[in-house]
């Protein structure tokens, strides 16, 4: 029976090893171990590498109560840091419980560059992953931005993560 207790106790550290939780506005994530934690800043609430130290990079971010624009405001701020019409937008509205999650992948060519001014390189087959998560607390806001080509390969364990806030 100490046996089976010690077992048990040892699978339950060993699966909680490979996640990192962590909380962003009223929400809850729970990263599995294909994410690395990354640094963080005050505008960052926090942030996560897929894959490896140096992988595409995931941002979180809340500015509290009635701050940071609603769901059009961010997609359409997205939007513009792309040049060009060939921009692809494809919103997905998810539900989880009660919870209504916008789920946005966009391709086309990135303006690369500091997000206040500077000078900007246009990146052509690039790819922005992004979540828009509504709460009366203030939205949760994750951004996700890298070549096309890498992003294809991530958008399951980003979507897998969004879940994670809802239990799922």
């Amino acid at each position: 029976m100490k046996f089976i207790a010690i077992f048990w106790a040892l699978s339950i550290s060993l699966l909680s090893a490979g996640e990192t939780k962590f909380t962003v506005g009223n929400f809850n994530f729970n990263a599995s171990d294909s994410w690395v934690k990354a640094p963080s800043s005050p505008m960052v609430k926090a942030a996560l590498n897929h894959g490896k130290k140096n992988g595409p990079l995931l941002k979180f971010y809340h500015f509290g109560k009635g701050q940071g624009g609603g769901v059009k405001a961010n997609l359409d701020r997205w939007k513009g840091q792309f040049k060009g019409a060939e921009t692809k937008i494809t919103p997905e509205e998810k539900t989880y419980g009660e919870q209504k999650v916008t789920i946005v992948t966009m391709t086309g060519t990135y303006m690369v560059g500091p997000p206040f001014g500077g000078n900007k390189v246009a990146t052509p087959d690039y790819m922005l992953l992004g979540a828009i998560i509504p709460h009366a607390s203030g939205d949760v806001f994750l951004k996700m931005t890298a070549p096309a080509a890498d992003l294809k390969k991530v958008k399951a364990d980003f979507e897998k993560l969004v879940a994670s806030a809802f239990g799922q």
